[in-house]
């Protein structure tokens, strides 16, 4: 669906929201359920690529990292950019599916923490740790050394054939190990751009020096 086709098709959905094209953005008041609603703005620049940046406009959500909005931009963390690729390569496949499947469930999360001071859906920690748990949830291991080997050699156009041993460190081959199910996630893994691989390399590296520099003998 070409982009035109899929801004009119949030706007008979999601009739308080109107398209700015100067910002091309969507702006206005998103109702999450029937009884509450948040005035955002949904900026469209690097739609479809990446999920689209989000903001929320009334000073609701705090402007905190804790709050799960991005301290620096202001604008909230629906998910990582690795993920958000990915599901918009295979589940979240239109400009009204993010907004249902992503951006609601964000703010009807928010709003679940007004009230309990907890979130009910799982959230990933802050700042770089929740990058590189997107990438242990996208791959289906917590060896960090290992997704941050694949990336590396992803980069430098590696790729891993069902024959070879699972990046996971196991020593079975990719087709055989954890059931099958890493052969599932490399293949999800490989729909990330060497862009987004490359700039996140970068906070696994920062990972790998604070702890360095916590425990020198760790390595």
């Amino acid at each position: 669906m070409e982009i035109n086709n899929e801004i009119n098709d949030v706007l008979a959905t999601y009739t308080q929201l109107i398209y700015e094209k100067a910002e091309n953005a969507l702006i206005g008041d998103l109702l999450i359920d029937k009884h509450d609603s948040y005035e955002v703005k949904i900026v469209l620049d690097s739609y479809p690529s990446h999920i689209p940046t989000v903001y929320e406009t009334e000073g609701r959500i705090p402007n905190k990292t804790d709050r799960h909005i991005y301290s620096d931009t202001g604008s909230c963390c629906i998910t990582t950019r690795a993920k958000g690729q990915i599901l918009l390569k295979t589940k979240v496949n239109s400009l009204k599916k993010v907004i249902e499947m992503l951006i609601i469930p964000y703010f009807q999360n928010n709003s679940y923490y007004e009230i309990n001071k907890e979130y009910f859906a799982d959230e990933y920690s802050h700042n770089f740790m929740g990058v590189i748990e997107g990438y242990q949830d996208i791959l289906g291991t917590n060896n960090n050394f290992a997704i941050c080997r694949l990336i590396n050699d992803r980069l430098n156009k590696g790729k891993l054939k069902i024959k070879d041993q699972c990046y996971c460190g196991s020593n079975l081959l990719l087709k055989k190990c954890n059931r099958g199910k890493h052969d599932q996630c490399y293949r999800q893994f490989k729909l990330i751009d060497k862009q987004t691989l490359a700039t996140d390399l970068e906070y696994f590296e920062s990972y790998f020096n604070l702890i360095l520099e916590s425990d020198p003998k760790s390595y």
